[in-house]
Order: C-alpha cells, then sequence, then structure tokens
C-alpha cells in the first residue's frame, strides 16, 4: 500500500517536470502543460481507485463524465478567449475552464449513475417488451378480455392448458370495474368482483399467456363496452367475452369475437331428449310450477313442477332443448315424473 502511494507521487512528479522540461524547451508557458498534467494525474489515480474497486458501471461513468467536462471545457475557453479581456491570462482560462467542466461532469453524473443505468436499462426493457408486442400483435393477434369473461374464469382453465396463447390483454378500465364491483354494497356482486381480481392474479402467475395491462383509456366514452371496441379497434386484437350484447356490438364494428359460452357449447358433448342430469333451482320459471336452474356453462334448465325445490340439487331427465342466438334452453322435468 506504501509503496503504491509512491508510485503515484512519483508519478505526479515526473509527469509534472516532464511537462515543464517541454514547455521550456519549445518557449512556451509553463503553466498550461502544468495544469495538464496535473489533470491526468488525477484523473489517472481516480481510474485506478475505480478499477481496484471493480465498479465497471462507476468507470464507464467516470469516462463519461470526463468526456463530457473536457468538451464542455474546451468549447467554453475557446468562447472566452475571444473575449479580450481574457487574453492576457488565455492559458489559465483554458486550464480553470477545462478543470471546472471536468469536475463538474463528473461529479454529477457520479451521483446520478443509478438513475441514469436505471433509465437506459429501463429503456431497453421497454424496446424488448414492444419489440415482443410488434412480434405478437404480428403474428399472433392480441386479444382483449372483457368483466364477464374474467368474473366467468373459464379463461384461466383454457390459458393453463395451453389453449389461448400470445398476449391477454386486460385494460386498466377493466381493473377499475373490477373493483368497483368487488367494492359494491351487494353481497353477491362484491364476490363475483373478488373472483374476478383472484382470475387475475392467476392468470399472471401463469408462464402463458403474457398478460398485458395497457393504459390506453377513452375519457370521452363513459360506457366500458365502447371502450372495449375502440381499443379492440386500436389494438386490432381480438375480443374475448361471454356477454352476448357486446358481441354483437362488435361484430357491427367488424372486431372478431372469441365468446367463450359460445365455445363451451361447441365442444361440450350435446344433452339429447332422455338424458338424466343434476340440476340446482335457484328461482321460479315464468310459467306456474316451473324451477329455474343453470348448467355449469351458465346453459338455463327450465323444470317443471320444481318451485318448491328452490335451493335444492334435483335429478331431471331432459325432455326438450331449444337452440337461441343467446344459447341452448333445456326443459326437463323431475326424474319419475316423465310422464
Amino acid at each position: 500500500m506504501v509503496l503504491s502511494n509512491i508510485m503515484k507521487v512519483l508519478f505526479l512528479v515526473v509527469f509534472t517536470l516532464a511537462s515543464f522540461e517541454f514547455a521550456r524547451y519549445y518557449k512556451k508557458p509553463t503553466l498550461p502543460y502544468v495544469g495538464v498534467a496535473i489533470l491526468l494525474s488525477i484523473i489517472a489515480f481516480l481510474i485506478e481507485r475505480l478499477i481496484k474497486k471493480k465498479k465497471l458501471k462507476d468507470l464507464l461513468i467516470a469516462f463519461l463524465g470526463i468526456t463530457i467536462g473536457l468538451t464542455t471545457g474546451a468549447i467554453v475557453g475557446i468562447l472566452l478567449s475571444l473575449i479580450p479581456t481574457f487574453k492576457p491570462i488565455l492559458p489559465l482560462v483554458y486550464i480553470a475552464s477545462i478543470l471546472f467542466f471536468t469536475y463538474i461532469s463528473f461529479v454529477l453524473i457520479l451521483s446520478k449513475k443509478d438513475e441514469l443505468f436505471e433509465d437506459l436499462t429501463s429503456t431497453q426493457k421497454h424496446k424488448s417488451t414492444s419489440h415482443k408486442k410488434q412480434y405478437y400483435t404480428k403474428h399472433i393477434p392480441l386479444k382483449i378480455v372483457d368483466t364477464s369473461a374474467i368474473i366467468d374464469g373459464r379463461i384461466l382453465e383454457a390459458a393453463k392448458i395451453g389453449f389461448i396463447e400470445g398476449t391477454l390483454i386486460i385494460p386498466k378500465f377493466v381493473l377499475r370495474e373490477l373493483q368497483n364491483i368487488a367494492d359494491s354494497k351487494e353481497h353477491d356482486r362484491r364476490l363475483k368482483g373478488r373472483h374476478g381480481l383472484e382470475i387475475i392474479k392467476k392468470l399472471k402467475e401463469l408462464k402463458e399467456p403474457e398478460i398485458w395491462f395497457p393504459d390506453d383509456d377513452f375519457p370521452h366514452i363513459k360506457e366500458v363496452d365502447q371502450k372495449l371496441i375502440e381499443l379492440a379497434k386500436r389494438k386490432h386484437a381480438k375480443l374475448i367475452t361471454t356477454d352476448y350484447n357486446l358481441q354483437e356490438l362488435a361484430e357491427i364494428r367488424g372486431i372478431k369475437v372469441l365468446n367463450i359460452n359460445q365455445l363451451a357449447l361447441s365442444i361440450k358433448p350435446p344433452l339429447q331428449a332422455g338424458d338424466n342430469i343434476k340440476i340446482k333451482i335457484v328461482r321460479e320459471g315464468k310459467d306456474k310450477g316451473q324451477g329455474i336452474g343453470y348448467l355449469i356453462d351458465g346453459t338455463m334448465v327450465v323444470v317443471d313442477d320444481a318451485a318448491s325445490y328452490i335451493g335444492k340439487e334435483i335429478e331431471c331427465t331432459v325432455h326438450s332443448i331449444i337452440q337461441q342466438d343467446t344459447g341452448r334452453i333445456v326443459f326437463a322435468r323431475i326424474k319419475g315424473r316423465e310422464k
């Protein structure tokens, strides 16, 4: 350690004397050369310290600061040399300008090195992410998920087994709507909102598909459905939903819609007359004595003479099925009462 410090002092002395002799030999002002020698010695000392600490980031920042400082100082020195007042002390002006701006630039950039590298890193990540988004947009259409599809929850199971690829877009205004539902005073509505938020959390934990939460919004539009349509047009994306009305509106605007209910219906083995099913009766039907229940995919089941079984699960026998634009309606009778 002592030897190292002695070498530094000797380096400074030798460099200074060499500069002095160089100036004397060419009959030039001595002060500028000695000043440059001292400055270079200080720079060498700082670089040696940074290298010893093995901080490559600091070393790069030091070079950047010194380069900016030397350049700025030289430019300012040239400008000041044009002023007659400074001509008698021109060498001193050059040295002072270079030393001042080098020091200021070095200290300023070194003190902000973490912010600088963070900005550079985040910019690089943003470029990488943007490139990835462009790739998906070009090769695999983006898919925007609406509130109904999130609350429905089946999109999670489809994603788990790899049926959904590319990027799922969940806009910030959909998150706000889910939060409002989760904060509702109505118990059932509040449970739906919380269930939706839980589905998003689980989707984020999956490796695929990628989940993207863009900040795009349309303040002049109040309805969330209209915002979804405008966003789908802007992103050239498909729309995933279980809302039949939203599907109709989106298709009118030329947007491709993926309806989870239609998917479930298309891949589900069709019910036929005579099939037995278990169904929970949740409310009365339009006609007297009818009870209404729902299959797991949301299909309505109308059961004759089942109004007294509300809140109970009963076994029924299907006697007819009606297919409508909004889905199927299954008509059944309590098992054992088919006739």
